[in-house]
């Protein structure tokens, strides 16, 4: 049975809103107000983290570096888990 990645997915909708808007500086900074419980999650996460920033007025943006890192450290930390459990099927199919 799959299990469906809410957080990272809730995440990527989150910030491709702000690309798509263009938001990327604080002079682009836009309005957010979130329609999905999962996606205001994601906002706190992504704000948390200093993915989002604020202008002080209510507007936000998306820092674009940070999020190239946290979609890379994501993709690092599954790849990592990829390899132990094929490491793991290995040792157990001796």
């Amino acid at each position: 049975m799959a299990v469906v990645p809410v957080r990272p997915i809730a995440e990527r909708k989150v910030a491709e809103h702000f690309l798509e808007a263009g938001a990327v500086s604080m002079a682009d900074a836009i309005p957010y107000a979130p329609a999905r419980p999962s996606r205001q999650r994601a906002f706190e996460r992504l704000k948390g983290l200093d993915v989002l920033k604020t202008d002080g007025k209510g507007k936000w943006w998306i820092d674009e570096a940070q999020w190239r890192g946290r979609r890379s450290g994501r993709r690092t930390r599954v790849a990592l888990a990829l390899v132990a459990i094929a490491a793991a099927a290995a040792a157990a199919l001796r």
